[in-house]
This record gives structure tokens, sequence and C-alpha cells, in this order.
């Protein structure tokens, strides 16, 4: 259920008058709020002390807030690749991609081949049988 501020402000009035709840059961709510703020902030206060390094983001300004503070984003590092270790890389999906198609007696000979000599020529014969299909 979600209520507005003016909502839960009307139904707790409406409440507390039919003695549905008491003015110490609302305080006692309330304390507990501010009772659990003040634990959050110690806790993060421990765990900033523990990390020297801090990200800017959670050391926040007090005081009046400012303009939004534009995120940076994150340079993914390129790993450097040469182009045949790449293309190996891409063996194995272009297989499961022919495979993936064929009749299982096919996929059994292609299976076979790919033992017998290499990837490369099983994927030659998973595209032949693929194209037939």
């Amino acid at each position: 259920m979600k209520l507005s501020p003016t909502q839960s402000h009307y139904a707790l009035g409406v409440l507390m008058s039919q003695g549905r709840i008491r003015k110490a059961q609302v305080e006692k709510a309330l304390k507990g709020r501010e009772e659990e703020i003040r634990t959050l902030r110690e806790r993060l206060a421990a765990l900033e002390q523990i990390s020297p390094a801090a990200p800017a983001r959670a050391r926040r300004r007090r005081g009046r807030p400012g303009p939004a503070v534009a995120r940076k984003t994150r340079v993914r590092r390129g790993i450097q690749m040469s182009p045949r270790v790449r293309a190996l890389r891409q063996l194995p999906g272009k297989y499961m991609g022919y495979v993936r198609r064929l009749k299982p007696a096919e996929k059994a000979r292609v299976r076979s081949v790919r033992e017998k000599q290499d990837i490369e020529a099983a994927i030659r014969l998973a595209k032949s049988l693929g194209a037939k299909a």
C-alpha cells in the first residue's frame, strides 16, 4: 500500500482520534526511526574509515543541495588481442551456431569430423549441411 504524505497524515490523525493508535506509539515509532538513522550513520562512518579512498559520491556535501554531479563513465580497457587470437575465440560460437540447426545424425557426423580433424573443418561441414536443409 502506497500513501502520499497527506494521506498518511490524515490516516494517522483518524486512527489517533478513534483511539486505535496512541500518541505514545507514534512517538515510539518516530524515535525508532531516529535511532535507526543514527545507527546507519555510525556504520557508514566506520566503513568510510576502513576504506581510505572512498568514492566521491559517498562523501556528500552537507547543507544546500548543489547541482547533480555528472557520473563518470567507466572506461573499458580494450584487451590487446591479435586478430588471430580473436578469430580463434570466435570459432566455438560459429560451430555452435551451425550445429544447433542440424539433425541429430548430422550433428554426430560433424562431431566426429571435429574430433578427427579440427574445428574449422567441422564448421565447413556443418555450414554445408545447414545450407542443404
